[in-house]
């Protein structure tokens, strides 16, 4: 599988939309939730240990990744080893760690050991205040707590 084209809005290894495009989506997500006063979720994965170093396998593993969430959710890379996920009308934290061990799921089917050393950081909006980057630093939040509990999933609270 080669590398995708060059972009400004995509990252050109996996061809997920890149920081730029997430940053755009997430506020459109974020308005239509607060028209609807409907929930949404930020998810980061934090690959971990995970040896990541052939290309290829990191666009393996961003398909697979890519097959665990709906057409109208957005999943994009967000650094080397990280990827971002974005959830469109969530019904609560359940929904939310149900998506979350898919993707730990897959990324078992792609990496057999590589479970364990995936780490994934929730946070919800639920209404009310609160804006993308705020969003953004609670799931990071809630990954640096993943990472020093060594727990698998942890959700913003």
């Amino acid at each position: 599988m080669s590398a995708a084209p060059p972009s400004t809005h995509h990252d050109g290894l996996t061809g997920l939309p890149n920081r730029r495009l997430l940053d755009d989506r997430l506020a459109q997500a974020l308005h239509l939730a607060q028209r609807r006063d409907a929930q949404l979720a930020v998810m980061l994965l934090a690959l971990g240990g995970l040896a990541v170093s052939e290309d290829v396998r990191l666009v393996d593993i961003a398909h697979r990744l890519a097959a665990c969430v709906r057409r109208s959710d957005t999943l994009a890379r967000f650094g080397a080893r990280e990827f971002a996920f974005v959830l469109c009308d969530v019904r609560g934290e359940a929904e939310c760690r149900a998506v979350a061990a898919r993707v730990l799921e897959a990324l078992e089917a792609a990496a057999p050991g590589s479970r364990s050393a995936a780490l994934i950081g929730i946070a919800l909006y639920e209404g009310g205040a609160g804006d993308a980057e705020a969003l953004l630093r609670n799931a990071q939040a809630a990954l640096y707590r993943a990472r020093e509990g060594r727990e698998g999933i942890c959700t913003y609270r």
